[in-house]
């Protein structure tokens, strides 16, 4: 089944294929062991509301995940606890840049709503920590390919090295994301 993408990345409906729900439950269980309501409400809380997995597709996915051995399940009451197992640890550690990638993105989705949600620039800057002129630029910069659509290759070619130069540029970034400086930055601020 073929699933429309926006340009966010997101599908219309699911937002995450079945793999990927699997590496990111991974993650959240490498945190701590959880109760599958607990990861809910983490991916709930990681997107500010944006997304959180309904239990008809959590509860499926916690079963693929214990059943490769990647998780063991403990009851306790009424209730299951889930807790990474060696082999999903593994799998995580082969796979970290990609989860890592799921969460930016769950994360820039959960900003860019703020930012469509909020009233004025100050408090969308407030909301997101993105400066106006960060977004203006971005939206541009698709803007400018998504016109260039249709270009014959010696463009695509000269598209293709303009945007590898400034990704290497991009990528030399003195704070990045994780560290000290980032995550003083005004994102998720909500100090008065």
């Amino acid at each position: 089944m073929h699933h429309a993408r926006h340009h966010d990345g997101f599908t219309r409906g699911r937002k995450f294929r079945a793999a990927e729900l699997h590496l990111m439950v991974l993650a959240l269980l490498e945190e701590e062991p959880r109760h599958g309501y607990e990861l809910i409400r983490a991916f709930d809380s990681l997107s500010q509301g944006f997304y959180s997995p309904s239990p008809g597709v959590l509860y499926p996915a916690l079963g693929n995940i214990v059943q490769q051995g990647h998780a063991r399940l403990q009851s306790e009451g009424k209730r299951k606890c889930y807790t990474i197992a060696d082999p999903g640890r593994e799998y995580l550690a082969e796979h970290r840049q990609h989860a890592e990638q799921l969460f930016a993105r769950l994360r820039h989705a959960a900003k860019k709503m703020a930012w469509m949600q909020s009233q004025g620039l100050e408090s969308a800057t407030q909301a997101t920590g993105w400066l106006p002129e960060f977004v203006e630029a971005r939206e541009s910069l698709k803007a400018a390919l998504f016109a260039r659509n249709d270009v014959d290759f010696a463009e695509q070619l000269r598209l293709a090295a303009i945007l590898r130069a400034a990704l290497a540029e991009i990528e030399q970034d003195p704070c990045p994301p994780g560290s000290a400086a980032a995550a003083s930055a005004p994102a998720g601020d909500t100090e008065s």
